[in-house]
């Protein structure tokens, strides 16, 4: 009998069915992923190979069974850049215009342009073209973090875009679940100003701000479309400005309900799963998050990270959603020695594996310092 592939493993539980092991799969931090592979972070940052490579290594590394593409193929900053100056702490991508990306060795880049941008107010932003106002390398770091200007249908998406998903599929397609990932619509919004700006506009201009969320929704929605026609088996929506450090239930169902379903749904009509990533206290919205119409929530951070305990979830979301997470990335690998975190990672096992439709994961990214042995107990535990 020929054993199930990965890819079937990981289909079986986000299909709300118990395969025949648990099967695991983290998200890491763009830091972690630099550390453990060792990869130049500019080429990181500018080469769809090295961006696709790194998360190959790192799925090796840890024997996972899928991987995460957390962004789209690189964007071309070639023709802006004036130098690389490599003689500080990390490289310094200097650009024309007056910004700099600071490539982390251990961290995202940032985009840096002190003075040298005016940030428009919300009101101002067009729903048609919502870069209008941004200088030239603003506008490619919002494509390059996945805030296209204006591509609202699965074929406006540049062959560029699916660079580092064309060549994991090429090496890994078939075996390992391949995952595509799409900003939520509010998360497109804070792209635009910061999280108390948007937080604001909810308040002060909600007419304007359900506009934004609308064409944002489109946008994720043909962005997550085009991924999963080109290969990707599942779709994650990230969502992390959701929680309950930012929003009530209330506010919950009208800024994030309608226009999360609008990308789940865009998803389920072409055959692939669709799951939502939001941080922190979700415990009193879990109904909620399950009104979007997605296959499975992933995170469900344990106190004293969030708000979820994980029998209660898995008791509230049985044959309705599968579950990917739980694990502290913080106190239970990041902190812990090897068996102290062995401890916990058999522990979230344990309460996970029953009745199946569960993902062994930490709850939320990996962080950059986290012991690479602690992070291997994951597929140790569940091929045990």
């Amino acid at each position: 009998m020929v054993a199930e592939t990965p890819r079937e493993l990981m289909r079986q539980a986000m299909a709300l069915g118990q395969p025949a092991r648990v099967p695991t799969m983290c998200q890491l931090a763009i830091g972690h992923t630099l550390q453990q592979t060792g990869v130049d972070p500019v080429e990181f940052f500018l080469s769809n190979d090295a961006y696709a490579d790194a998360l190959l290594k790192v799925r090796e590394i840890y024997d996972f069974d899928g991987i995460l593409i957390h962004k789209p193929g690189r964007v071309s900053f070639e023709d802006l850049i004036e130098y690389v100056d490599r003689s500080g702490t990390h490289p310094v991508v200097y650009l024309s215009d007056g910004a700099r990306i600071e490539c982390r060795c251990d961290d995202d880049p940032y985009y840096r342009a002190e003075g040298n941008i005016s940030w428009p107010e919300f009101t101002e932003i067009d729903p048609d073209d919502p870069w209008a106002w941004a200088p030239e390398s603003f506008r490619r770091w919002a494509i390059h973090k996945g805030s296209p200007p204006g591509w609202r249908k699965p074929e406006d998406f540049p062959e560029y875009y699916f660079g580092c998903i064309d060549r994991i599929l090429s090496v890994a397609g078939g075996t390992y679940s391949i995952h595509g990932e799409v900003r939520a619509p509010l998360d497109h919004m804070i792209m635009f100003g910061g999280i108390e700006n948007a937080m604001i506009a909810l308040l002060m201009y909600p007419e304007h701000a359900h506009r934004l969320l609308s064409a944002f929704a489109e946008m994720s929605a043909a962005w997550a479309v085009a991924q999963v026609r080109r290969g990707c088996d599942a779709i994650k929506i990230s969502s992390p400005f959701a929680g309950g450090g930012f929003l009530s239930p209330e506010m919950y169902r009208e800024w994030i309900v309608p226009y999360e379903r609008r990308v789940a749904e865009a998803v389920r009509a072409e055959g692939a799963f669709v799951y939502t990533h939001t941080c922190g206290a979700i415990g009193d919205r879990l109904d909620l998050m399950a009104e979007c119409g997605i296959h499975g929530i992933e995170t469900l951070d344990p106190p004293p990270l969030g708000t979820v305990e994980l029998p209660e979830a898995k008791r509230l979301l049985r044959d309705r959603l599968f579950i990917k997470g739980n694990i502290d990335p913080v106190n239970g690998l990041w902190r812990n020695d090897r068996e102290k975190a062995r401890e916990v990672v058999r522990r979230v096992y344990a309460i996970g594996r029953e009745g199946g439709q569960y993902i062994l994961s930490t709850a939320c990214s990996v962080a950059p310092p986290t012991p690479r042995e602690n992070v291997q107990l994951l597929a140790e535990t569940v091929r045990q």
